[in-house]
């Protein structure tokens, strides 16, 4: 049996779901108040415990009878609301599945990292041995999960056979309107996205990244970790193309940094009265106007990987949600 932590999250959903039609047993691990409405088509083909990755007798229970763990489970955020839940989830709870992994006998565990994890400067290629340091660039996020990677590499010298994947920007459908990826063709869509940000960044399909998650883990390959990235493109670009495939007109204005840190600070006050999460923040602002280039080369030679086109990637959620639109 494998286990899957994070299944009520985007890729975690689905990386579940591929599992499950490929005939694996699958538990997953879910704390009580999430959300897994999105796997109800296979609920009775998955063993579902609830509890917390921060509990450490929970997780020993949990891990019982398992072989192979995909551990997706993350917190996601860019401002300080979330920096504590974020170090805790992401840090200490990486940790206890490691533990408990080692005193398991686990035969082997597969730790979903990101992008952010790596480092790396703007207009430079960015590969796996690219070497992490501190700049104006770095993200609470990219450091809890570049913490997070140690404690695995930490595991993996004491015996834990592993492998990493480093993801892009996530692309693909959700019936989870709240999921980065709706929200942002929503707004698009009604006309609520009028400016864009001249940077570049890697972007992947949802299903890519599950898909490469089963193959490493189903191979030999251990002790590496694999920037996962079908392509890199501009937000400008990304924009145009979820306009195009929805029908409206794209934004027009590019959005320069003295615009951007005053909507910084609006974003900020209306938070604040309105007690919502922040929207844009210094922390992604500054990296979504910068050129950030990953290179896959590595995957696609381990695999011989094709990945999904961005453009069809985009088309297939423009598709699924003009249907969802007409039930």
């Amino acid at each position: 049996m494998v286990l899957v932590t994070g299944a009520s999250g985007f890729l975690g959903g689905e990386l579940v779901k591929q599992l499950i039609a490929k005939g694996e047993s699958v538990r997953i691990i879910k704390r009580a108040t999430s959300d897994i409405s999105h796997l109800q088509n296979i609920l009775d083909k998955i063993n579902v415990v609830e509890g917390d990755i921060l509990d450490v007798s929970f997780l020993e229970d949990a891990f019982e009878g398992i072989e192979k763990i995909y551990h997706v489970a993350a917190v996601v955020g860019y401002d300080s609301t979330y920096y504590d839940a974020m170090y805790k989830c992401n840090i200490e709870g990486t940790a206890n599945v490691v533990n408990i992994a080692l005193d398991k006998g686990i035969k082997k565990l597969l730790y979903v990292s990101s992008i952010a994890a790596i480092g790396g400067k703007p207009d430079e290629w960015i590969t796996e041995e690219t070497k992490w340091e501190k700049t104006k660039w770095t993200a609470h996020y990219g450091i809890t999960k570049m913490l997070a990677e140690r404690e695995v590499w930490r595991g993996m010298q004491e015996g834990l056979e592993a492998v990493i994947v480093n993801p892009g920007i996530i692309v693909g459908y959700s019936q989870n309107d709240n999921k980065a990826t709706m929200r942002l063709f929503q707004r698009i869509a009604n006309g609520k996205m009028p400016v864009y940000t001249n940077g570049t960044n890697g972007f992947v399909s949802v299903e890519d990244v599950a898909d490469i998650c089963i193959q490493l883990m189903n191979s030999k390959t251990h002790s590496e970790r694999f920037i996962v990235v079908g392509e890199n493109i501009s937000f400008k670009t990304y924009f145009e193309q979820i306009a195009k495939q929805l029908q409206v007109a794209p934004p027009k204005k590019a959005l320069n940094k003295k615009i951007g840190y005053w909507l910084i600070a609006l974003d900020w006050l209306l938070s604040k009265i309105t007690k919502r999460k922040r929207g844009i923040t210094k922390e992604n602002f500054r990296i979504s106007i910068e050129n950030f280039k990953y290179s896959n080369e590595k995957i696609k030679h381990q695999l011989n990987y094709s990945f999904t086109p961005l453009e069809t990637i985009i088309a297939n959620v423009a598709k699924q949600i003009k249907q969802h639109e007409r039930r």
